[in-house]
């Protein structure tokens, strides 16, 4: 007989994908100045002071029964080498405790030969004393993530490595392609919408528990199980003359794990960034004890860049 069991649902892995599209670098900003050299030289780095709401948090597609609609707010570096820090802090509505998780972020960003665009990330995670989520379980991250842009489709793939009690890895394919709507305020202000189409994948743990029953003469009622020592001298026998053993152990599979779809619209005022999104979130390979289920997510982001 086989069971499967979840092994561990991590509250604090349902900031973790939030928190990395908080602490990303300007890669645009990066480009602008290796454009022209006056520009590299008049621009030494740029500050970024962002503010996120949504209604509720996902780790990789994987959320829970319970809702957790928050607030967030970030302070990001990047400098014109492409070297960036970035600190943003999580509040849960309905809590008791002022901010709920801060992450520390650092990462490079690089072009490779002016095709593919590379980010190489490390944050850190520091939890509230009062908040609900698992604190120690998931406390560090290390991510490299490519990007290219191909003409018909933007592409980018991350790889993540989830540490601290427990160890995961993360992958995420993303298309995305950038419409711009200029007719819209008669070209005075940039507006566009960036639909973006996400497959994730990722290490589910789980217990898998064996169970063995043998006959008394020491051959296994299980074809492919070997032979062991039984009989009315063995204490583990029963009247019966058989034998029943039970072994778990703690299984870790790679899998798919979500199909996502998200619809933002980007509109640029000034030094402002605007983003409004939708997002319909598909987890699929779900494990007994999975209480995730598709549903939508809406959330609004403002940044200003100076």
């Amino acid at each position: 007989m086989k069971q499967l069991r979840i092994y561990l649902m991590l509250f604090g892995w349902l900031l973790l994908a939030p928190a990395l599209i908080a602490a990303k670098p300007l890669a645009s900003a990066l480009v602008d100045t290796t454009a022209g050299v006056d520009t590299a030289k008049a621009k030494i780095g740029w500050w970024t002071i962002g503010a996120e709401v949504a209604n509720n948090l996902s780790f990789f597609g994987r959320n829970t029964a319970q809702r957790f609609p928050y607030a967030a707010a970030s302070f990001t570096y990047l400098h014109r080498t492409g070297l960036w820090a970035s600190v943003t802090s999580y509040k849960l509505f309905d809590t008791e405790s002022y901010v709920d998780e801060t992450d520390i972020s650092l990462g490079y960003s690089f072009k490779i030969r002016d095709l593919v665009e590379t980010n190489i990330s490390y944050s850190r995670f520091i939890f509230g004393e009062n908040t609900p989520l698992v604190k120690a379980a998931t406390s560090n991250v290390l991510s490299v993530k490519g990007a290219l842009d191909w003409g018909i489709l933007y592409t980018g793939l991350t790889t993540s490595y989830v540490f601290g009690n427990n160890q995961d890895v993360f992958t995420v394919l993303e298309n995305s392609r950038f419409i711009p709507l200029n007719p819209l305020w008669n070209g005075k202000r940039v507006i566009g919408i960036d639909p973006k189409v996400t497959i994730t994948a990722g290490t589910q743990h789980f217990y898998e528990t064996h169970t063995t029953t043998r006959n008394g003469s020491g051959g296994s009622s299980e074809p492919g199980k070997g032979n062991v020592s039984g009989g009315i001298f063995d204490p583990a026998t029963n009247k019966s003359g058989t034998t029943t053993t039970t072994s778990t152990e703690t299984v870790s599979r790679f899998n798919v794990l979500n199909y996502d779809l998200k619809l933002p619209v980007v509109i640029y005022l000034g030094s402002f960034e605007l983003e409004p999104a939708y997002r319909y979130s598909i987890p699929v390979n779900k494990i007994e004890g999975d209480e995730s289920e598709a549903q939508s997510f809406y959330s609004f982001n403002i940044s200003y860049t100076f």
